[in-house]
Parts: C-alpha cells; sequence; structure tokens
C-alpha cells in the first residue's frame, strides 16, 4: 500500500478515536447537582457500550470500495485509483466517526430524559 493511501485509512480510523463520550448534556431541572453528576456518569457509560470507532471503521471500508469504484469507471489505473481510494477511505471514516459520536451524544441525551431531565441542548 502506498503511503499516502495508508497514512490517509490512519487518519480516519485514528479520528473515530477521538470521537468522545464525556458529552454532558445541558439540562432544565430541579434535580440536585450531585444527582446529576451520578446520572450522566452513568447514561455516559451506558453511551460507551455503542462504541464510536465502530461506524468509523465501516465508513471507511466503504469510502474505500466506492473511490476505487469511482476511480476504475472514470479511467484511472494505478496509483490514481489508489490515491482515489485512499481519499474515500479517509472522508467515510470522518463521516462515520461524526456520525458515532452523535449517535452516543443522543444516546446520553435519551437517557437523561428518561431520568426525567428536560434536556434544552445537545
Amino acid at each position: 500500500m502506498k503511503p499516502i493511501a495508508a497514512s490517509a485509512i490512519l487518519a480516519a480510523l485514528l479520528s473515530a478515536g477521538c470521537a468522545t463520550t464525556q458529552y454532558r448534556p445541558v439540562v432544565d431541572s430541579g434535580v440536585s447537582q450531585g444527582s446529576y453528576e451520578a446520572d450522566v456518569a452513568d447514561c455516559q457509560q451506558l453511551a460507551n457500550q455503542r462504541p464510536a470507532a465502530a461506524p468509523a471503521a465501516g465508513g471507511a471500508a466503504a469510502g474505500a470500495i466506492l473511490g476505487a469504484l469511482l476511480g476504475v469507471a472514470v479511467g484511472l489505473r494505478g496509483d490514481d485509483v489508489a490515491h482515489v481510494a485512499a481519499w474515500g477511505a479517509a472522508s467515510g471514516g470522518i463521516n462515520g466517526a461524526a456520525y458515532g459520536a452523535a449517535e452516543q451524544q443522543a444516546i446520553v441525551s435519551r437517557c437523561m430524559a428518561g431520568r426525567g431531565y428536560s434536556v434544552v441542548a445537545q
């Protein structure tokens, strides 16, 4: 694999690892701050059960395949196809990581709402 393709895939996968579950929703509630801290920690732990990196890896794989197919379809050959596939992998991985992080934030927000908090902002 060419260095540019390897670095693009590595960048996409590393960005997936940056997705954090330490999201803290803005809530409007009369619940005490001590309860909030315990509840948000429980909800973050629940969100950790849905790894944010999984959609990133899937997005990188799909992006690489689609990029390679697109490169071949427009008549590219050899290294040019690899470059387009690498960009597809990076783009798909970054998009997947963003989706995974948003999904984890939604889990925390729904969990907090289920515990009686009025989630004002995500």
